[in-house]
């Protein structure tokens, strides 16, 4: 990486503007589901952060469930941030440990080659699901995810784990801007001061498995969301040709993650195709 390299192609948004929408679109997406509120799952990262924050705001705490699952890589400062947060935003934060959980799922699969490393990790965000719609079902919550704009756009996200979720409310928005908004909600500077990770491994970082910082990462996508060539986007940015094309491949190799299941279209109109309910549901249903 390159610390020197300009990444200020990404314009700043209006914060508080941007707060309000994404509360409004809480709001109106708990309102249309029907039900009584949201199941989050909290990591002790800025993204959950930001949206647990914005969905108190938006529904009130009573309506806001959060869930922490402990694990054999669980930090101590993470749960120690979380339940920082939690007080602050008069949340009752729930807690599990599920490595239990993990230990006997290793004994029926008795997998140990080394090959099997990233399939191990998808395990844990794929078991969080698990335990976050059986309390969405219990309560009749909706599951809200916190996934940004930069991780989704190059799959940086485990597909049915943190991916399987009813709502984004941050899903259009940089990690760039995740990062004012922490700030704008005045977040504990815990959760702006600390490298951004999955915590699905020891010592894990987002941006060493990424190979580039954010500003870098949002740099390019920024440019690609506006039809930029890859020489516009190098020499607007400095950023090397070789590191904007792995990105470019990263986004096409992860379409698949971003898309539900794809449907075999045999009749005149086809689920999720041609056949699409509005979000607005009408007043005689």
């Amino acid at each position: 990486m390159t610390s020197k390299q300009k990444t200020d192609s990404i314009p700043p948004i209006d914060l508080e503007t941007t707060s309000k929408l994404i509360q409004d679109f809480i709001k109106t997406r708990v309102t249309e589901a029907s039900v009584n509120g949201v199941v989050m799952g909290l990591s002790g990262g800025i993204d959950s952060a930001v949206v647990v924050t914005l969905a108190t705001k938006a529904l009130g705490a009573k309506k806001v469930f959060p869930i922490f699952l402990r694990n054999s890589n669980s930090l101590e400062t993470d749960i120690k941030d979380i339940k920082i947060l939690c007080k602050q935003l008069n949340l009752k934060l729930n807690q599990f440990d599920i490595q239990n959980v993990i230990d006997q799922l290793a004994v029926t699969i008795d997998e140990k080659e080394v090959s099997s490393e990233l399939a191990w990790m998808n395990v844990k965000p794929r078991l969080l699901q698990t335990y976050l719609y059986f309390f969405a079902n219990k309560k009749e919550y909706l599951v809200c995810g916190a996934g940004n704009k930069s991780e989704l756009m190059i799959g940086y996200f485990t597909k049915y784990g943190d991916g399987g979720v009813d709502i984004l409310p941050i899903g259009d928005v940089y990690k760039t801007h995740v990062f004012q908004l922490a700030k704008h909600l005045k977040l504990p500077k815990s959760f702006l001061n600390k490298p951004p990770s999955a915590g699905l491994s020891e010592g894990q970082t987002d941006e060493a498995e990424i190979g580039m910082s954010y500003a870098e990462l949002d740099s390019i996508l920024y440019g690609l969301e506006l039809f930029q060539t890859e020489e516009q986007i190098h020499e607007h940015t400095k950023i090397s040709l070789s590191d904007i094309k792995k990105i470019r491949r990263m986004i096409y190799r992860s379409e698949h993650k971003r898309r539900g299941p794809i449907i075999f279209k045999l009749g005149v109109r086809t689920p999720n195709i041609d056949w699409r309910v509005p979000l607005t549901k009408p007043k005689h249903i």
